[in-house]
């Protein structure tokens, strides 16, 4: 999945750099050149990632997956089920109070425990 391969990459930047938008459009613009995609829509793409995994941090801030994740090794990084990734990347994105996109996380909590239930787990 694409979205998850992205969340990679995003995780192995240096720590400093995580955070640096620059340095994530960079990164995600490399990224999708070695995936093959290229034009006009390949900024397009990297910013409607970027969207994506931005609002899923701002979603695994709050209360919203918890249950779904475990705290990582390092500083700053959190394992998300695979379910999480894959409602993050059918879920619709909203505007928030503050004009940012943001998943609604009522709704994608519930597009997880659909996913998991179609498995029979939970």
């Amino acid at each position: 999945m694409l979205l998850a391969e992205a969340m990679e990459r995003h995780s192995n930047m240096p720590p400093e750099d995580r955070g640096v938008f620059e340095a994530i459009a960079f990164e995600l613009f490399r990224f999708l050149t070695e995936k093959g995609f290229e034009g006009s829509r390949h900024g397009d793409l990297a910013m409607a990632i970027n969207f994506r995994l931005t609002a899923l941090a701002r979603l695994v801030q709050g209360d919203q997956v918890r249950g779904w994740t475990l705290p990582g090794d390092t500083e700053g990084l959190t394992y998300l089920h695979a379910d999480v990734l894959k409602a993050a990347a059918k879920e619709p994105l909203v505007e928030d109070d503050k004009g940012q996109a943001a998943f609604d996380g009522p709704a994608f909590a519930q597009h997880v425990l659909s996913l998991a239930a179609a498995r029979g787990r939970a």
